[in-house]
């Protein structure tokens, strides 16, 4: 988890370097300096680019958001393996995953497969693969994040302050709507002030850092074995 989390720390970094910018232009009325120029050497920043840039953090954030929990999963997968555990080792959850990437057509087999498959199966290495195309679209937000907690184990308690991550829903619909053109940039910048969105970067920001946190301790202390 240490690449994990020194990838969602730099990605943090770019986030706050962005929103610093915007608070330069928009609350200490920043603005473009031409040193060449002989004359107008300063130029407003456009209020509609503003819009523009202010529905770009939307965009930064869900980066952060999906890249975060498909790392931390793939991570979760890897361990894993590669601890090379049998079956009777690992909790329900794990169980329930590797059963149905391995055993998806178990009904369809004869008596014969089942039986020796019930009698070996306690002695089979777990091992699997995340295929995050399957799971991951553009469809994370704290509700996603809960279900991935109860499938696997982990913990999804964070801080009171990230509110259960309530506001990552927004960030994953404002991004969806941007990315799948039903808004445009200006209409979805104009609907937020700046005082907004960092409340939002915040929040998402403190309840990933808290489920990176569990994910961590999850698999430092094995939390997947029985």
């Amino acid at each position: 988890m240490i690449t994990v989390i020194n990838d969602f720390n730099t990605r943090v970094k770019e986030i706050d370097g962005y929103f610093k910018l915007l608070d330069s232009i928009i609350n200490q009325d920043a603005k473009l300096f031409f040193p060449n120029k002989k004359s107008h050497k300063f130029k407003k920043i456009d209020d509609e680019l503003i819009k523009v840039m202010k529905a770009n953090c939307f965009l930064l954030l869900y980066n952060l958001i999906e890249s975060s929990i498909k790392l931390s999963i793939t991570e979760i997968y890897d361990s894993i393996t590669l601890k090379t555990k049998k079956y009777d080792d690992v909790k329900d959850e794990i169980r329930k995953i590797w059963i149905s990437e391995n055993y998806k057509n178990f009904k369809d087999k004869g008596t014969d497969y089942i039986f020796n498959t019930i009698n070996t199966i306690a002695q089979d290495i777990i091992d699997i693969q995340f295929k995050p195309e399957k799971v991951i679209s553009g469809n994370i937000d704290g509700m996603k994040i809960r279900e991935f907690s109860l499938n696997f184990g982990f913990s999804n308690t964070t801080h009171h302050s990230a509110k259960n991550g309530v506001k990552l829903h927004q960030v994953k619909k404002q991004r969806n709507d941007l990315a799948h053109g039903a808004v445009s940039f200006s209409q979805c910048g104009r609907q937020y002030t700046y005082e907004d969105l960092f409340e939002i970067k915040q929040q998402v920001i403190i309840y990933l850092r808290g489920i990176l946190n569990n994910i961590n301790s999850y698999l430092n202390n094995e939390h997947y074995n029985r």
